[in-house]
């Protein structure tokens, strides 16, 4: 399964946290009570452990950071920047959902 198709419609969608339950409680991404995902946590959803950071590396890229820009990153930071990003009021699920598409993640 892609990000993208477990952020299937706005209701499977948060934001200010990796992931909630059906109470709005917040929870880690890979919580088994987890029903909503940031684009973050829903990457680890998707993904094993050892593939986050490419997976976030490609969703840096889609989102047109430089290479030289990832390449200074470090891993907390890449999550930092995407969090950031999902949480950022100007941007819509449609808008996530569309960048998650376009890194085939």
């Amino acid at each position: 399964m892609k990000a993208y198709e477990l952020l299937s419609s706005p209701e499977a969608w948060c934001q200010g946290s990796p992931a909630e339950d059906a109470h709005g409680n917040k929870v880690h991404a890979l919580h088994p009570n987890a029903v909503r995902w940031c684009a973050l946590g829903a990457i680890q959803k998707t993904h094993p452990p050892l593939e986050w950071e490419g997976a976030m590396d490609s969703l840096l890229r889609a989102l047109s950071v430089s290479e030289k820009g990832i390449a200074q990153l470090t891993k907390s930071d890449k999550e930092c920047c995407l969090m950031e990003w999902n949480d950022d009021q100007q941007y819509s699920f449609e808008d996530i959902r569309e960048i998650l598409i376009q890194a085939d993640l």
